[in-house]
């Protein structure tokens, strides 16, 4: 397989993960004359396909996935997130619970915002507890924007570093070069009683 440009695999993968519509891709597509020269058949393949069907977006992922390392992005689908918690902005309360999500997938350098905090935002807004989601949400800060922040830096830094292959868990593999204390900063401390 040839390799492709790198804005190009971010564009098809702005698609798939309808951050980026068929529509304005197809307009990159024409604006952009890089592709041609580096990967003419796939270049083909993009100009041949119709954007205009209801079913493209289906269709789209299904011929183009393959291009794209989702990996890649995966740090960036996840600060996405973190900032949306320290900002307050888009739904942040989705993306409390989206921790615990990445956590479940096997990302351990989520722990304690996935348990702490991510896990009762599931379970308040799953259960027919009389507590309001909000009030719940509304008591993490600021702890959470501390605990948020540390794990930003630690993707931002390079100290989180995702691999293609995938974990038995459904995520992505990635190296931790964390140090020590930056590892328990991320975890949940447990006491016995």
């Amino acid at each position: 397989m040839n390799t492709i440009p790198f804005s190009l695999e971010q564009k098809m993968h702005q698609v798939i993960i309808e951050k980026l519509s068929l529509k304005d891709f197809e307009q990159w597509l024409y604006q952009n004359d890089e592709l041609e020269s580096t990967n003419p058949d796939l270049y083909f393949e993009l100009i041949s396909f119709d954007y205009s069907r209801e079913s493209s977006l289906d269709a789209f992922r299904l011929s183009f996935a393959k291009y794209v390392g989702f990996h890649k992005f995966e740090a960036d689908l996840i600060k996405e997130y973190l900032y949306s918690i320290i900002n307050r902005d888009g739904d942040y309360i989705h993306s409390i619970r989206m921790l615990y999500e990445f956590y479940f997938i096997g990302y351990e350098f989520l722990q304690k915002l996935g348990l702490s905090y991510g896990l009762w935002v599931m379970h308040a807004q799953t259960s027919d507890s009389n507590g309001d989601v909000n009030d719940i949400v509304e008591s993490y800060y600021p702890d959470i924007v501390y605990d948020t922040e540390n794990a930003l830096h630690w993707l931002e830094s390079g100290k989180i570093v995702f691999k293609a292959e995938k974990c038995d868990l459904g995520g992505f593999e990635y190296d931790d070069l964390r140090s020590e204390e930056e590892k328990i900063k991320g975890y949940v401390i447990t006491m016995e009683i």
